[in-house]
């Protein structure tokens, strides 16, 4: 099966677009590299985790929005601050939560070292007509 690019999943753009590739998609969940390999503060890294969890859900889930937006982030664990070096993004999905899509995450370091895990809940985007 031959995976797409992520730019061509993400609704972000070049500048904001932290997953560079991915690396496996299968019944356990989804890999990804990141895109680039300069400095990434924690915050840095939580949004490329969540990228990595939003395509998960779009490409997989039946009746998933391409694109869904981040609802809520829960136990989430820092164990570097910051990080100089590829990273790769691992997420698997834990459970639906009514109309919500909950997924756990690891980012990893290029020889597996874990520098931040946790779990984002991912919510359709709201319609145009929506308050």
């Amino acid at each position: 099966m031959t995976l797409p690019a992520p730019a061509a999943l993400l609704r972000h753009g070049p500048e904001a677009r932290l997953v560079g590739a991915i690396e496996r998609l299968d019944a356990a969940g989804i890999a990804c590299a990141s895109r680039g390999s300069g400095a990434w503060p924690w915050p840095r890294m939580l949004e490329g985790a969540a990228q990595t969890a939003g395509l998960l859900v779009g490409m997989t889930e039946a009746g998933a929005p391409r694109a869904p937006v981040i609802a809520e982030y829960r136990d989430v664990i820092v164990r570097a601050a910051s990080h100089r070096g590829p990273l790769r993004f691992v997420a698997a999905l834990e459970r639906r939560v009514l109309h919500c899509w909950r997924c756990t995450f690891e980012v990893r370091t290029a020889r597996g070292r874990v520098l931040l895990s946790g779990r984002v809940t991912l919510a359709p985007p709201r319609r145009p007509e929506e308050p």
